[in-house]
């Protein structure tokens, strides 16, 4: 009997789905590997005292407990199966994070036009993942010294929750960061104007 079913996050970023089946004598966990973004989410091994497997594949899963207590040997399941069987639950899980990249104009911290378009979509999935945690980092081109685009990366992350709660979004949680020149999108040698490094990078869970 299948008697629940959840998702976790773990600091690794890997998500899980835990299924509890329950049986006269006998109980036993099954760890399924879900995807993230249409990709594998990375890779897990699940341990207990009697062994260990690794789970490195999408909808790959692992069943633990059992007559011999041990991991069994993993195998890939159909999606289209878990989701039949799990359906329900699955749509009442904790959506997944979503990323969004804001791009800003020379030597300033506001956006360029077409990123001011997404604001409504980004405090949109915020409404969406309450309480919801948002963390912004913030970047620049080559351009000027490292402390100097430092401090601009700053002003460029805290600018965005403003923006956002100007949407009518409020996250549960805010963090902000810099990374200045010493993260680029584009490689570029120093010195260099390059608009696509001018940017904030958000990520929503």
């Amino acid at each position: 009997m299948k008697s629940s079913i959840y998702r976790q996050l773990l600091p690794s970023l890997y998500f899980l789905v835990t299924v509890l089946l329950s049986g006269c004598a006998v109980q036993s966990s099954m760890i399924v590997l879900l995807p993230e973004d249409g990709k594998v989410s990375g890779e897990v091994t699940v341990v207990n005292a009697q062994g260990s497997q690794l789970l490195n594949r999408s909808w790959q899963s692992v069943e633990i407990g059992g007559s011999h207590g041990r991991p069994a040997s993993p195998i890939v399941l159909d999606e289209t199966t878990v989701q039949d069987d799990f359906g329900p639950v699955l749509a009442g899980m904790p959506l997944p994070p979503v990323h969004y990249l804001l791009y800003f104009k020379l030597d300033s911290a506001e956006l360029q036009p077409d990123s001011r378009l997404l604001l409504p979509a980004i405090a949109r999935a915020i409404k969406e993942r309450h309480p919801a945690q948002l963390s912004v980092v913030g970047h620049t081109d080559t351009v000027e010294s490292a402390d100097y685009n430092y401090q601009l990366g700053l002003l460029r992350a805290g600018a965005v929750p403003e923006l956002l709660t100007a949407q009518g979004a409020a996250p549960a949680s805010i963090e902000i960061s810099s990374r200045g020149k010493t993260d680029l999108l584009i490689k570029t040698p120093d010195q260099t104007l390059e608009p696509r490094n001018r940017r904030a990078e958000i990520t929503i869970r």
